[in-house]
């Protein structure tokens, strides 16, 4: 299904829109900055997530990154470990020790989808800051798109 469009606030509409990750780099890398970081993103799936999995897990996408903002300074990415063997989560759970390190590198803020945590970062990242929700005048509560790439 293709990416919708963003709305009048740079934002895509409320929900998590699946996507490929080629459509991911045709819809978002459109300046050399959003290319730099969706190339970043490429390699972080070839480097760290296809060597550890038999499939590679889905990963849901926001921030910056998944707006119309020109120069996003990273990519916030959810890591969905509930559906994957125990030894998979374990391998996913490792991931998460080497936060700092994968932000140096990839330039990816990376948080655990899983089942039993008592936050759902999913549903976290799909509320707005109340700082952006001010500067953008939309209440609080405005849901905003993340997407899910398969």
């Amino acid at each position: 299904m293709p990416i919708p469009s963003f709305d009048r606030f740079g934002l895509l509409p409320g929900g998590i829109h699946e996507c490929t990750i080629k459509e991911v780099e045709v819809d978002l890398a459109w300046n050399d900055e959003r290319r730099r970081l969706t190339g970043l993103l490429q390699e972080f799936i070839v480097v760290e997530l296809a060597p550890r999995f038999n499939v590679v897990p889905a990963v849901v996408l926001d921030g910056s990154y998944v707006s119309k903002k020109a120069s996003p300074n990273n990519i916030n990415l959810v890591l969905e470990l509930s559906d994957l063997p125990d030894g998979e989560k374990w391998e996913g759970q490792l991931l998460f020790q080497r936060t700092a390190e994968l932000f140096r590198l990839y330039q990816i803020e990376i948080l655990p989808g899983l089942n039993g945590l008592k936050q759902d970062f999913v549903d976290l990242l799909q509320t707005l800051r109340p700082q952006t929700a001010f500067e953008k005048g939309l209440h609080h509560s405005h849901r905003k798109g993340v997407l899910r790439v398969t």
